[in-house]
């Protein structure tokens, strides 16, 4: 079974040019057939993942594609890659949720920003009651969610900042997509909704290439972190050459000053759980990672401070780095 039902190839100027598509029947019809008989299945007596649920608008269900497709994820990397101009070789899968929109979803919901890994958000229109709209401000107010949270963005704003502020005379690209559409945007800097909802089902895939998948759920993710821990315990003394990068599931650090005038603590934590404490050094080695520097140069970058060696390899057990092996 394919997914798409067009060449990427073909779409990627007017991708590059607009900064978003919109596709008709952009999805092969098996793959349609698919997605609703997954839906169905899913719904059948019950609700979705009420981790990603939001209530009173819609619920969210991981979609498995491993069940039906033997090129995955590969057909979806080589598409999003050429479509979107996304590195082929660090494309990371970091969402696939259906939203099932509840029958009494707000018609005019506020809008918002897609998480951090959201470089490239792609939906899959599955059922689309016709009066349904995607609403997209690809022109205005364009500054990007450093978080891994829509919600944890909205709250970082100020009043004025607030999307029922800020876009009050920002123009609107209003999509009436219909079942078997694709539409792709940058999700994570790009104000969105749905509007008039209720009754509306799709697929959302986002991707990035910067190595950010903090729910999981890239099917290489648990792969990359065996990797990781096995390079640590394998590589002994001859560790220069690996590459320290942010964990991909790696949340944040940050600086905690306490009620006590004067103290302060780092801690960081990876997607869903506890924060932890660092040290100054630890803190100093995640500000420093920056996906191209080997161990032995940040080494030398961070000479002076705590031990760089026992930090990177405390960050790498805790989750918050990964290795990569040298090119």
């Amino acid at each position: 079974m394919r997914i798409f039902a067009v060449d990427p190839a073909d779409h990627r100027d007017e991708y590059e040019r607009q900064g978003w598509i919109h596709i008709k029947n952009g999805m092969s019809p098996e793959f349609l057939a698919a997605l609703n008989d997954f839906v169905a299945r899913a719904m059948n007596g019950g609700r979705g993942d009420e981790r990603f649920a939001f209530q009173g608008k819609k619920e969210q269900i991981v979609y498995d594609f491993a069940a039906d497709f033997a090129d995955y994820p590969g057909e979806l990397y080589d598409f999003v890659s050429v479509l979107c101009g996304l590195d082929r070789e660090s494309i990371t899968l970091s969402e696939r949720h259906f939203q099932v929109y509840d029958p009494n979803a707000d018609p005019e919901p506020a809008a918002h920003k897609d998480r951090y890994g959201s470089q490239v958000s792609m939906g899959f229109s599955v059922a689309i009651p016709e009066v349904s709209r995607l609403v997209l401000y690809p022109h205005d107010h364009r500054s990007l969610n450093p978080f891994n949270s829509s919600v944890a963005f909205r709250a970082s704003l100020q009043p004025h900042e607030q999307p029922d502020v800020a876009l009050r005379t920002a123009r609107e690209v209003e999509l009436a997509d219909e079942a078997g559409d694709i539409v792709a945007f940058p999700g994570s800097s790009t104000w969105h909704l749905r509007r008039r909802s209720a009754g509306a089902v799709n697929l959302y895939c986002k991707f990035n290439d910067f190595n950010c998948d903090p729910l999981g759920e890239d099917p290489s993710t648990p792969t990359v972190r065996e990797r990781s821990l096995d390079l640590l315990a394998s590589a002994n003394g001859d560790r220069d050459s690996l590459k320290p990068v942010h964990g991909r599931r790696f949340d944040k650090a940050a600086r905690v000053y306490a009620r006590q005038p004067g103290v302060q603590v780092y801690e960081a934590n990876v997607w869903g759980e506890e924060p932890f404490g660092l040290t100054d050094g630890q803190f100093a080695v995640l500000q420093a990672v920056d996906g191209s520097t080997t161990w032995a140069e940040l080494r030398d970058r961070l000479d002076g401070q705590q031990d760089v060696d026992e930090c990177v390899k405390y960050l790498v057990t805790r989750g918050a780095l990964d290795l990569a092996p040298a090119n």
